[in-house]
């Protein structure tokens, strides 16, 4: 395992900028980043933050769609010790305002708007609600209205002459705040460590093999953790990653072609779709090595198309937010169980326990807790969370991730579901993830979400959200008639919601954009 170290991770561009300064770091759209350009700009911006009053500990929120701009942003605050706080550019005015104020944001760089969202002026009334805002940067338009344009926020910076230091970290150091959760009521912001966070990215790195020739192109978004993460990997083995602004099936298997891409960052969602693009055959993806797998449930019957038919290496991990990779399915090593049968890497470690904490029996189900280099400090101004959620056991610090895992009899444990997103249907618990993972196997359905809604006489009743494939219709009888006899009868859905698209950010389901429909 690599010792952790006391240099902001920042450094690890800087080497690889005056070690390979042409080589591409990143690709967003049609705008390709070397690393000696992605340094450059980045100091220059890490300049005009310290000319507008940023300090280190200061909070930069980034509302913005994957972009060039929205990298250098985030890497600009944390060279000068400040926090990115990075949302969701889909947020509406509500979360925004309780999550600016909840995380005393002083900057703000946003984007005009984000598809149907109109983030700017989303924000020109939630920073009413936020008294420590003191600037917004508009990244896309001329400013107005008390603003900063972009342009006007670099001629801050002084000369180039002007250095500022790079600063320090140790144990203590926080590398940006994570929100999450926002859609039941009571949003929590982890704080992310900053050494932490970085010795699990490399030793992930490390484990996969990653290297300065190749090459990954993701499909999630920078400000979800899990797309940011994994990225990171890729670059702190000197290697290219590519973001896309939007996910577009027919464009992303080009892409493959185009730049020899290596590893395949996805969702079983979004393979699911790529495998349904016509003519998928005639696409080349022979330069991929690996499909690497986070986010959602993920079909074995899916699986094995890409290890079996295409001889694409798949690893299949759990991960949170508050912990980075948990636990992982590797076909080169697991076929021989379900890709949802995952094991400790070498460097975590896992607890499968009962509502006392005691070590389940195995074939039973309990609650996993995890143990990463990568655990959460604490979140952010919730005390009572974090009690709840971190537990000092073995002289290490445990997370409660609210996984249901299935302890068996290898020492490994099958993934059961969400507690938070069980569903009660009469004296059944059911689990969303395990209906998903067998709709997703039917030829006709692109992408599901599985939620359960009250009842007055079961207590909930199952409802599938179903984004049929294109030019293909879907009925409640289909639904049965695929369902019979593969799944338990009170698993089956009650009632099928037929939609033109399930809300999702590049691929992982928007649960909460999805209760809005």
């Amino acid at each position: 395992m690599t010792a952790l170290s006391e240099i902001n991770l920042y450094t690890v561009f800087q080497r690889y900028a005056r070690a390979t300064p042409d080589k591409t770091l990143l690709v967003v759209e049609d705008e390709r980043i070397g690393y000696g350009e992605f340094v450059a700009d980045t100091e220059v911006i890490a300049r005009a933050l310290v000319a507008l009053g940023v300090e280190p500990g200061h909070r930069v929120g980034l509302i913005l769609p994957n972009s060039g701009l929205w990298y250098k942003l985030y890497w600009a605050a944390v060279r000068i010790g400040a926090q990115p706080v990075p949302f969701d550019p889909q947020i509406g005015e509500w979360e925004m305002a309780r999550l600016l104020d909840l995380t005393e944001v002083r900057v703000c760089f946003a984007a005009v708007r984000y598809r149907q969202n109109a983030i700017l002026e989303n924000l020109l009334l939630a920073r009413q609600s936020a008294p420590a805002l003191t600037h917004i940067v508009v990244a896309d338009a001329p400013a107005g209205d008390g603003l900063l344009s972009f342009e006007q926020f670099l001629h801050l910076a002084p000369a180039s002459s002007f250095e500022v230091p790079i600063c320090p970290v140790d144990e203590t150091s926080v590398l940006m705040l994570a929100c999450t959760s926002g859609s039941t009521g009571n949003p929590k912001v982890i704080v992310v460590p900053h050494q932490g966070f970085r010795q699990s990215q490399q030793d992930m790195a490390d484990a996969l093999a990653f290297g300065p020739d190749d090459v990954m192109l993701l499909g999630m978004p920078l400000y979800h953790q899990g797309g940011f993460g994994m990225g990171l990997q890729m670059v702190l083995s000197g290697g290219t990653v590519f973001y896309q602004p939007t996910f577009e099936p027919v464009k992303f298997l080009n892409l493959i072609a185009q730049y020899r891409v290596t590893v395949l960052q996805l969702t079983a969602t979004l393979a699911k779709i790529i495998l349904s693009v016509p003519d998928f055959e005639r696409y080349d993806l022979s330069s991929v090595r690996m499909a690497y797998f986070a986010g959602e449930v993920l079909p074995m019957e899916v699986a094995r198309v890409f290890f079996e038919k295409l001889g694409i290496r798949v690893v299949n991990i759990i991960g949170s937010t508050e912990t980075a990779t948990m636990v992982i399915w590797d076909s080169l090593c697991d076929t021989d169980v379900d890709v949802n049968n995952f094991r400790p890497m070498s460097f975590t470690a896992m607890k499968i326990l009962d509502e006392a904490h005691r070590d389940v029996a195995v074939g039973d189900v309990g609650t996993l807790f995890i143990h990463t280099d990568a655990l959460l400090l604490e979140y952010y101004k919730n005390e009572a969370e974090t009690a709840r959620r971190l537990h000092g056991w073995d002289g290490l610090q445990w997370f409660d991730t609210g996984d249901l895992g299935q302890r068996c009899p290898d020492g490994r444990i099958r993934f059961v579901g969400r507690v938070k997103r069980a569903i009660k249907r009469g004296s059944n618990l059911i689990y969303p993830e395990e209906i998903e993972s067998f709709l997703l196997t039917h030829p006709d359905i692109e992408a599901v979400a599985v939620t359960g809604q009250s009842h007055e006489l079961i207590g909930e009743m199952v409802v599938a959200h179903i984004q049929p494939r294109q030019g293909c219709a879907f009925t409640r009888r289909d639904l049965l008639a695929f369902c019979r006899g593969q799944l338990a009868a009170y698993k089956i859905p009650d009632q099928i919601v037929v939609v033109d698209a399930i809300p999702k950010d590049i691929g992982k389901v928007q649960f909460k954009y999805l209760k809005q429909n």
